[in-house]
């Protein structure tokens, strides 16, 4: 994982409701084809990224052997990566994951502090 500050740790209500706004200005003074050009435009970035990721998320899933197909007639017999006593697969990509979530929390929780501290100056 690496860090990145984009898109911004912030709240997912500001967030959405960040993008309502954008919506709402881009508007303008375009007539209804065009806000449908521009609209359909950004949607198909947006498709384009989700594409690109599911695509990623698809290989990494495989790399890490924890794809699995929950309809399967092995899954539906029990089968799976994380029913199957046979699998010796480590955790350490777990831990690096819960290591780098509390290393974040404490990121989120120390930036807090600052702006307590700022906002009472």
């Amino acid at each position: 994982m690496h860090d990145t500050n984009f898109p911004p740790n912030i709240d997912p209500h500001v967030f959405t409701l960040i993008a309502v706004a954008v919506g709402y200005a881009s508007v303008g003074n375009y007539n209804a084809n065009e806000q449908n050009a521009i609209g359909n435009w950004v949607i198909m970035v947006g498709q384009y990224i989700l594409t690109h990721a599911a695509q990623q998320q698809l290989i990494e899933s495989r790399l890490e052997n924890t794809n699995i197909n929950i309809n399967s007639q092995k899954a539906k017999k029990g089968g799976s990566v994380y029913t199957d006593n046979n699998q010796n697969k480590s955790n350490t990509n777990q831990r690096n994951e819960v290591d780098y979530l509390i290393e974040t929390v404490k990121r989120m929780q120390d930036e807090l502090e600052k702006i307590k501290k700022d906002g009472l100056n």
